[in-house]
């Protein structure tokens, strides 16, 4: 009996093993769906995290392209502005002063009365240099020559130097000026010569000074009046400060107006060199 006894209870325990080792079995084969399962969500919840930041990215630089196309467009159609603003000023420089010289001359050349009378030939004797000289300023209009031939400080010096005499302009060099690019230069005599424009028309001010301190990282200037001064935000909407404002962009330059009433204004620009 001992020995059926013993085979019966190897026969159990085989039985209880074999139920034990399947059951684990399973346990392990539920475990592993569960982490295949959970894995796969991890990995499904990383591509679409990927795939969302990448749309983002991709957004965002259609975005930004936009935004560089629309700046390139506003750009184009300031540029054209400025350009159109410029053809107005000098059609009516040559209407009014080319034009009105020249049919002065046309009605006393064509009066045989004029070579007769002393008074006549002095009329005429004086349109013909005001005639050179109108035409003078509107080639200087066009293309400061001087600018090409003489370099920047002569031709602000000239250009100062036919100021009207109820405004005294200051030119102050702080480090010797470095010649650039002639487009360069010609942008910076226009910013310039529209800031002079501006107080001589509108700002009130006996005094302007223009500042140039170069050096070998950056150009600075800075264009300064003692005038009634602006309100900034206001009159940036102007012809001519948005004129300045596409020249100085035109360069990759910084720029700040200050103005305080009655104190006057300051433009100052810093002109990166590469």
């Amino acid at each position: 009996m001992g020995n059926e006894q013993c085979i019966v209870f190897h026969f159990v325990w085989s039985i209880t093993l074999h139920f034990y080792i399947i059951k684990e079995i399973s346990i392990n084969i539920e475990f592993f769906v569960v982490m295949v399962i959970i894995l796969i969500l991890i990995i499904t919840f990383i591509l679409l995290t990927y795939r969302n930041f990448i749309h983002k990215i991709i957004l965002e630089k259609n975005i930004q392209h936009q935004q560089e196309i629309q700046h390139q467009k506003n750009n184009v159609i300031q540029g054209a502005k400025v350009q159109e603003e410029e053809r107005k000023r000098i059609a009516q420089l040559i209407h009014d002063d080319i034009g009105n010289k020249l049919n002065i001359l046309s009605v006393w050349l064509n009066n045989p009365n004029a070579w007769n009378n002393e008074r006549s030939k002095e009329i005429v004797a004086k349109q013909i240099p005001e005639l050179i000289e109108a035409t003078r300023n509107i080639s200087h209009a066009l293309f400061p020559v001087n600018l090409e031939h003489y370099g920047m400080i002569l031709t602000l010096e000239e250009l100062i130097a036919n100021i009207e005499s109820s405004l005294t302009v200051h030119l102050i060099i702080v480090h010797p000026y470095t010649p650039g690019a002639m487009y360069f230069e010609l942008q910076l005599y226009r910013i310039i010569q529209e800031y002079l424009s501006n107080v001589l028309k509108h700002a009130e001010a006996s005094q302007m000074f223009i500042q140039l301190r170069d050096s070998s990282k950056y150009l600075c200037i800075t264009l300064s009046d003692n005038g009634i001064g602006f309100d900034v935000n206001s009159a940036s909407k102007g012809m001519g400060l948005r004129n300045i404002a596409s020249r100085i962009k035109s360069m990759d330059a910084v720029y700040r107006w200050k103005s305080i009433k009655n104190k006057g204004s300051q433009l100052t620009i810093v002109i990166p060199k590469t």
